[in-house]
């Protein structure tokens, strides 16, 4: 990374070293966690706890570690200090010491002190990167807050389900465990540098004043100049957000309204909603931009570089897009209907692994023509809104919640109590994260399936 006409100077120096601490990510979060001991009160596990709450601190502080602004270091520091070394401690004497016991509950009081701690060094954030990086305009500073909020509520999130299959996973060896749990924290610090990478890019657009959901040509063909490192940021926080918000949709399926949902759910909700629709729009666009400056048509190639394993084909085929003659098609029109055979042959893949439909055939096999007509319809569409992703999600999400409610009234129908009960939940909170879902998706496969 060395051509850099956009970005200021510290927060491309930021982002350039930014493999030197994802190695740092790594190895520290492998080692504190595999090998951390039984015994939590030990010397060795103490030493762990420092270094994985100073890697917290070093995340959040990268910045101006890297740029050795030692004077907004200062001023940061404390506070993500008693963010992710005494909040414990800060809440459990507080709980001790302030006599609330008739007016707030120990829970409520712990809850609020982590909130408003956490509040007070984003704000304190926001203010040092608007002085260091000259952010100015209307609401800039309430932007970088924001901004700076969403960065700590997706840093707090976790990989879900890829967890859950760890931790419950019985390995033949320890070997097979060590290899495992590896990868494990690999993706997760992949997904934390990822997010820290995009949190600083974004940080520049504000800088520039760019509208960060129509980006302009100039940082698209700025970010194309980069294409590995543009690629390996964006695609990550762009399938962790989605995974994040599709376990969501299904835990959440028959919530409605969020009632399940505490405030740092909907916080960590709203961060990776808008963190997802900033990235897929970026990286339809930015596909976009490329075929256009390249004269490729990516069509099902482009469209598919959000599916892991599949995107590493898709982004190679894309990079090397010179090399492959299926990307420079002499008649767009009719190319266009092949990627699209292609990828209703691919949805019938997943049908026949079993991926789309969980083992229940007849469910799958209507969501898999539901999906494979969005992608057809979505290709000729003249123009995207967020319409066509709402229609999908209520079908789709109707579909789903449909079987569970007909065997519900299976010994006792009242027709009035299921059509309530079908309505309520089709249109619950899962309902709301598909939509996000599914407009993330489709406008990425409007943007490189469309011709012009």
């Amino acid at each position: 990374m060395e051509n850099n006409d956009y970005l200021s100077p510290k927060i491309f120096r930021s982002i350039k070293s930014l493999w030197i601490l994802l190695a740092i990510f790594i190895a520290i979060d492998f080692t504190t966690n595999f090998f951390y001991p039984e015994n939590k009160g030990s010397f060795l596990a103490s030493i762990f706890d420092f270094l994985s709450d100073a890697l917290a601190c070093l995340l959040f502080s990268w910045y101006f570690v890297v740029n050795k602004r030692w004077k907004s270091l200062l001023i940061v520091l404390p506070l993500l200090v008693v963010c992710f070394f005494f909040m414990k401690d800060l809440r459990d004497t507080l709980d001790y010491y302030l006599p609330f016991e008739k007016l707030i509950d120990s829970d409520t009081l712990r809850k609020y002190t982590y909130i408003i701690v956490e509040l007070v060094a984003v704000f304190i954030l926001a203010k040092r990167y608007m002085v260091e990086e000259n952010v100015a305009g209307k609401w800039s500073l309430l932007k970088l807050f924001l901004l700076n909020l969403c960065f700590f509520s997706l840093y707090n999130t976790d990989l879900g389900m890829v967890e859950q299959m760890i931790s419950s996973a019985s390995f033949n060896s320890k070997t097979a465990e060590l290899i495992v749990t590896f990868i494990y924290y690999a993706l997760s610090s992949i997904r934390s540098i990822a997010f820290l990478g995009a949190f600083l890019f974004l940080i520049a657009c504000l800088a520039k004043r760019e509208n960060v959901y129509n980006f302009t040509s100039n940082i698209l063909q700025f970010a194309n100049r980069y294409y590995g490192v543009t690629v390996l940021i964006s695609i990550s926080c762009l399938i962790f957000s989605f995974f994040y918000l599709l376990e969501n949709a299904v835990s959440l399926e028959l919530d409605f309204f969020g009632k399940e949902l505490t405030i740092f759910g909907w916080i960590n909700n709203i961060s990776v909603i808008a963190f997802f629709v900033i990235c897929s729009r970026f990286v339809g666009q930015f596909l976009k931009e490329r075929s256009i400056l390249k004269q490729k048509y990516y069509g099902v190639v482009g469209s598919s570089v959000w599916i892991p394993v599949i995107n590493i084909i898709s982004l190679l085929m894309i990079k090397f897009d010179d090399k492959i003659k299926f990307l420079s098609p002499a008649n767009v029109e009719k190319a266009k209907k092949i990627h699209l055979a292609i990828a209703s042959l691919l949805i019938l893949f997943f049908y026949r692994k079993d991926i789309l439909d969980n083992d229940k055939r007849l469910e799958g096999l209507l969501l898999s023509a539901i999906y494979i007509a969005a992608f057809w319809l979505v290709a000729y569409l003249k123009k995207y809104n967020w319409v066509f992703p709402a229609v999908l999600a209520l079908i789709v999400t109707f579909v789903k919640v449909y079987p569970f409610y007909q065997g519900l009234y299976a010994t006792e129908f009242i027709f009035k109590d299921y059509v309530l009960d079908l309505v309520k939940h089709t249109f619950s909170i899962a309902m709301i994260l598909t939509t996000i879902v599914f407009y993330g998706i489709y406008y990425i496969a409007f943007q490189t399936l469309k011709k012009d």
